[in-house]
């Protein structure tokens, strides 16, 4: 693997390391301050490069100014609207937008804070070797999350559901999804007293979850007006007055808005027209325990009563299917060219294989070729809880070897493959991938699985959920 050599020095020769993800076995040899320092930049960058996108603090703040935009149009757009569906059309924009805004605003803030400790733990320069440097400090790779079939009961009263007269009441409803930084709405729903459930369809897909997600489902509820007296009989001049206000007379009040990221800010000088305000109904909140793949009941806190425009006889149930897959099942971790040991009629020969660490086995090809062409693997390595590594870095003669053996139990007691690098670097870096995989699989060992064997992976659309 090209990339900048270090001098990398060890404090014992005919070391032999074995480890395992339970991280209990430790290696009495230790890196010199300098090396470990390099390990540690290394593994970083090493993670950053598979989970993390490059400049990701300048595109979340390209997806803040965009929301901004966003966010000024859709309150525009309501001040000028006069028909009851554009109106709560906008109102909603106007809301996810602002959710939207503060979410990037919080991830911004936790990415400085995340670099200012990673730059002091680094000039702490604590010593490292090759069994596992710094498990506890381990970032988990990220994962899809998908949550479809939205199903909200209602709980009307016989004489409401089943005597639907006289009162013409209806509310309109949406859902707002997030997890960090992502944000989703659904599409927005009427609701009478005809309707017994609140559905919403579709399938939304949260593509850099953790295993620690927090999926937080907000329903919104705005109370629709026949007449909506407030706007749709508004008096021309009213109306034409507010559509100018868009215009030169006041467009230098808009104008400081597009720099005011704050929502509360924004609303409290920008305040919602009366009669088009969402209100928050209920909330709940989903984490990776909870993402069996079927269709579940979870419970759902209301926030209204029955003295508000808004509310509806909510059950105090959300229906749903949601599903969790880490990056670590469906992307190469690491890739390349591995010497492997074999012993043929006595002798030792080495055979050059592409090897693929994904998915919780290493998979070893002849050629990089035979993945796109989609052949089979010749190997296929196991690497999972029970997988033991022992790094070999001197041979017996006290020559240097950069071995790599993996051990994996069988009937007839464990099976052993040896792989050899072409250098110390090399056999770093298939140490630390190893080492994060093993992390990976034991943060989300439930997250592969519990699609179960007839569910495909959540990037597979509609599909997903069949």
């Amino acid at each position: 693997m090209d990339g900048p050599r270090r001098d990398v020095q060890m404090s014992r020769r005919n070391t032999t390391t074995t480890t395992n993800t339970s991280y209990t076995t430790r290696s009495s040899s230790t890196s010199t301050s300098c090396s470990a320092f390099a390990m540690e930049t290394k593994r970083k960058k090493i993670r950053q490069s598979a989970f993390f996108p490059q400049n990701q603090d300048s595109n979340i703040q390209g997806k803040l100014d965009f929301e901004m935009r966003m966010r000024d149009g859709a309150y525009k757009l309501l001040l000028a609207c006069s028909k009851r569906e554009q109106v709560l059309h906008a109102s909603k924009s106007l809301l996810t937008s602002n959710a939207r805004i503060r979410a990037y605003l919080t991830q911004l803030q936790e990415r400085k804070q995340q670099e200012e400790e990673e730059e002091e733990e680094l000039r702490g320069g604590a010593a490292r070797s090759l069994v596992d440097p710094i498990p506890d400090s381990r970032v988990s790779c990220a994962g899809k999350v998908a949550i479809s079939g939205l199903r909200i009961p209602l709980m009307w009263k016989d004489s409401d559901h089943f005597n639907n007269r006289g009162s013409s009441r209806r509310v309109a409803v949406f859902c707002v999804m997030q997890i960090g930084s992502e944000v989703f709405d659904t599409e927005m729903a009427v609701v009478d007293r005809s309707a017994t459930d609140i559905c919403f369809e579709g399938v939304t897909i949260f593509s850099e979850a953790v295993p620690q997600f927090e999926l937080k489902v907000e329903l919104w509820s705005c109370a629709v007006e026949d007449d909506m007296t407030t706007l749709a009989n508004t008096p021309k001049k009213l109306a034409k007055k507010l559509r100018n206000s868009l215009g030169k007379a006041s467009g230098k009040k808009f104008c400081p808005l597009l720099d005011s990221s704050d929502p509360d800010a924004f609303l409290h000088s920008n305040p919602i027209p009366p009669g088009t305000r969402y209100s928050l109904l209920a909330s709940t909140t989903l984490c990776l325990s909870e993402a069996e793949g079927g269709f579940q009941s979870h419970s759902l806190a209301v926030l209204q009563d029955a003295d508000w425009s808004s509310w509806l006889p909510l059950y105090g149930n959300l229906c749903c299917r949601l599903v969790a897959q880490p990056h670590c099942m469906t992307q190469a971790m690491m890739s390349g060219y591995l010497n492997q040991q074999q012993s043929v009629e006595g002798a030792v020969r080495c055979c050059s294989l592409y090897c693929v660490l994904s998915a919780g086995r290493l998979a070893c090809y002849f050629t990089p070729e035979e993945i796109t062409a989609k052949v089979e693997p010749s190997q296929q390595i196991p690497v999972n809880k029970s997988t033991r590594i022992r790094v070999t870095e001197k041979d017996s003669s006290g020559r240097r070897s950069n071995r790599l053996t993996i051990i994996n139990p069988s009937p007839c007691g464990s099976q052993s493959v040896v792989f050899t690098m072409e250098s110390r670097e090399e056999l770093e870096d298939w140490v630390e991938a190893f080492h994060q995989h093993f992390h990976d699989q034991s943060e989300s060992l439930s997250a592969g699985t519990r699609r179960g064997p007839g569910c495909p992976p959540c990037d597979a659309s509609r599909s997903v959920f069949a």
